[in-house]
């Protein structure tokens, strides 16, 4: 038996004795990585004995050949522990990075994105590759002492990333293709990426938005008259009448949806009227019923008592009937 089947027979018996180990090992690690802030999902994997034994002999043992070196395979497969994290934007992969650094020590840093950028021939996906092992506090506790030997591979994406790379793997043959094949590859990665700068700029701009709408109120700014209705605007006089009440995104989303609908051109003054005038009679009509009514309810009340033709199936029959004991 040769010097090179010995050592493949060698990392063989390692594979199958040590893949419980290395299970129980990705499992912790996936354990501290989940409840990262901005992270989406986690997945992570050990990779299969097939695959590190062929990246072993096609990436390192024709080096390894001329060399003479002593070695182990294990010691190649510096993704022999792989985990994936995939967090929704941009900017979220360093505050991902900064966070993981409270649990583990970086060993070697592959930053794709960049490696990409610096060519105007290169396409793929983009991701921040670290090689990790746990930092000295955590390596210190018991139920990670026995793991501190073992360095693996993290990648970061964002969520358009992580879609991409899935494609991308579907792509059969990306290197020497007709550069018409290879121009239409780039086009569709460009798309992901401007897909990604665009996905953060929304974000962005819904953020300051939701900021404006907290100054407008600390500042005590008065309702614009004739300013059409969205999300903010209502979010803006909803919080002047019920400021304790979380109004959930989708739930205001889908309210506001609904009002604009039965009035396209509904506007925030619109809205502060129908409160500013009805919301006291509302109440009374929650103490006659003797029922705790919710914000999106008693606003639905005001609507259709600022306006009871338009804002007819805004309420059930039984509900419109409670308006009529209203003195």
């Amino acid at each position: 038996m040769s010097d090179i089947d010995l050592k493949i027979n060698e990392f063989k018996n390692y594979y199958d004795s040590n893949l419980e180990f290395y299970n129980s090992a990705l499992a912790l690690f996936t354990k501290l990585i989940e409840p990262i802030v901005n992270v989406e999902y986690v997945s992570g994997r050990i990779k299969d004995y097939d695959e590190c034994l062929s990246k072993f002999e096609r990436k390192y043992l024709p080096g390894i050949e001329t060399s003479n070196m002593d070695y182990k395979v294990i010691d190649f497969l510096s993704d022999f522990v792989g985990i994936r994290v995939v967090c929704p934007y941009l900017k979220d992969i360093n505050i991902v990075r900064k966070e993981l650094k409270k649990y583990f020590r970086e060993v070697s840093i592959t930053d794709k994105t960049v490696q990409i950028e610096s060519t105007d021939d290169k396409f793929g996906y983009k991701s921040l590759h670290l090689d990790l092992k746990l930092n000295g506090k955590y390596g210190k506790k018991t139920e990670y002492v026995r793991y501190t030997s073992i360095q693996f591979e993290l990648q970061i994406r964002t969520i358009i990333q992580d879609a991409w790379s899935v494609l991308d793997h579907k792509i059969k043959y990306k290197k020497s293709i007709p550069q018409s094949l290879k121009r239409r590859i780039n086009r569709l990665s460009a798309l992901f990426e401007i897909a990604d700068d665009e996905f953060l700029r929304i974000n962005d701009e819904i953020t300051s938005e939701e900021k404006r709408i907290n100054r407008r109120l600390k500042q005590g700014q008065i309702v614009e008259k004739n300013k059409p209705l969205d999300v903010f605007r209502f979010l803006f006089v909803a919080l002047k009448y019920f400021p304790e009440y979380n109004f959930i995104e989708f739930k205001v989303d889908g309210f506001v949806q609904e009002i604009l609908n039965i009035k396209s051109k509904f506007t925030e003054s619109e809205l502060n009227d129908a409160l500013e005038i009805y919301l006291t009679s509302v109440d009374q009509i929650a103490e006659n019923e003797n029922k705790k009514l919710n914000p999106y309810t008693k606003i639905r009340y005001c609507l259709y008592m600022f306006d009871r033709d338009l804002f007819s199936r805004i309420l059930s029959d039984y509900q419109k009937s409670t308006v009529l004991l209203i003195k």
